[in-house]
């Protein structure tokens, strides 16, 4: 399993991005990959203050920069070994082009936009989210004592090996406990006026043969996932007439770290899943821990 080679953090100055870069850093310390903190300060922002305090733009950017290392050096340290780079652009695309174009495996992000509004909560991430072709980590809160559960949730697509791969990726060297978590709505659970054949659903044998073979599926993907995990993993399948709902309930009760999920094409609506369905969104506006999106190859 390749580990992470270079990993990129957006810093915006927030609480979050703090913990986004503390999180980045931990990951590389145990993996030895390079980091590099980068801020975007938009062309508005940028040419306002060069107007109207007549400084030079050349001025303006290595001010950023000196802010940036003065950040990067207050949240780890001065013995961190942390680029610092800084850009002109809108944030979003400028973040992810700068991840595309320097070669970064992973992006971290601290994600508290507009966080006392649910409905505005995660814009930024998701503005990422929609361009971002490698993995993006979404750090929300700190993990200075962390419980060491990673929850890599799963679908039986062709999402679940580069779930799990990445799963144990962040898990490596971190003593964490991995659960592949499975959500899904059975049959017996479908919408009140799916139920046109009641006995069907009340059939407590073919109940049983169903969580069988769903309990099958996840022992065989176990059993797979073993050597990644060295044997520190186990499975968890949930019902539930909303399996969205049903996820955020695990998340919390759980007291994870880390949240492990899978994204198909561009855009939000491209989020796997047929048993979590078109949860994605919701998860990254609703989910109190750190997500881990990983985008999908045919």
């Amino acid at each position: 399993m390749k580990s992470y080679q270079n990993i990129l953090v957006g810093i915006n100055y927030t609480d979050a991005s703090r913990h986004a870069l503390w999180k980045a850093n931990r990951i590389a310390l145990q993996s030895g990959a390079n980091v590099t903190a980068y801020h975007a300060v938009p062309p508005v922002e940028l040419n306002e203050f060069v107007s109207f305090y007549m400084i030079e733009h050349k001025i303006m950017m290595r001010a950023a920069k000196t802010s940036l290392e003065n950040f990067v050096e207050e949240v780890l340290g001065n013995d961190h070994h942390v680029t610092c780079q800084v850009g002109e652009g809108i944030p979003h695309h400028e973040l992810v082009s700068q991840a595309h174009e320097g070669g970064f495996d992973l992006l971290v992000l601290g994600d508290d936009d507009y966080a006392t509004d649910s409905r505005k909560s995660g814009q930024f991430a998701i503005k990422c989210l929609r361009f971002a072709t490698m993995p993006v980590l979404l750090v929300n809160r700190p993990t200075e004592n962390p419980s060491g559960l990673v929850l890599a949730c799963v679908d039986f697509s062709n999402s679940t090996n580069p779930v799990l791969e990445n799963a144990a990726r962040v898990s490596t060297g971190h003593n964490n406990r991995v659960e592949i978590l499975h959500a899904s709505r059975p049959p017996w659970l479908h919408p009140t006026r799916l139920r046109y054949h009641t006995e069907v659903f009340e059939n407590k044998e073919q109940k049983e043969q169903y969580r069988e073979i769903m309990d099958g599926q996840l022992a065989g993907i176990l059993q797979t996932a073993a050597p990644l995990f060295s044997g520190n993993a186990g499975t968890v399948r949930l019902e539930h007439e909303d399996p969205t709902t049903a996820l955020l309930e695990h998340f919390e009760s759980s007291g994870c770290d880390l949240v492990v999920i899978g994204r198909s094409g561009k855009g939000i609506k491209g989020i796997l899943t047929d048993l979590i369905g078109g949860t994605a969104e919701t998860i990254i506006r609703h989910a109190q821990c750190p997500i881990l999106v990983v985008p999908i190859t045919k």
